[in-house]
């Protein structure tokens, strides 16, 4: 064989040899990638347990009632009204506390 024959047979074993590994490596990506999907999709479909959710935010809207009420306590004394009324009245009244009405 010749010079120019042999060099191209080396040049093509060399480009195979290295296709060969971009493939390896290509499938062992691909196969990580395909067990962190079947990760997110266990994850995704598993059954939720029982949500804490409405409890904290049952909590979170009775502190803030409380400090509304705290807060139309504090505009009552500022005005120079009695701040007890101003609680008297959020609770005959049957609602929330919230902002007083100014008229």
């Amino acid at each position: 064989m010749s010079d120019a024959i042999t060099a191209e047979l080396a040049r093509l074993r060399d480009t195979v040899e290295t296709l060969t590994q971009g493939l390896r490596m290509m499938v062992e990506t691909q196969a990580t990638h395909t067990e962190m999907l079947q990760a997110i999709l266990e994850a995704a479909t598993e059954e939720a347990g029982e949500s804490p959710l409405p409890g904290l935010l049952t909590q979170i809207v009775e502190r803030l009632d409380e400090q509304t009420g705290i807060l139309h306590r504090i505009e009552a004394a500022a005005d120079g009204g009695p701040v007890e009324d101003a609680q008297d009245d959020e609770r005959h009244a049957g609602r929330r506390p919230g902002p007083p009405s100014r008229q």
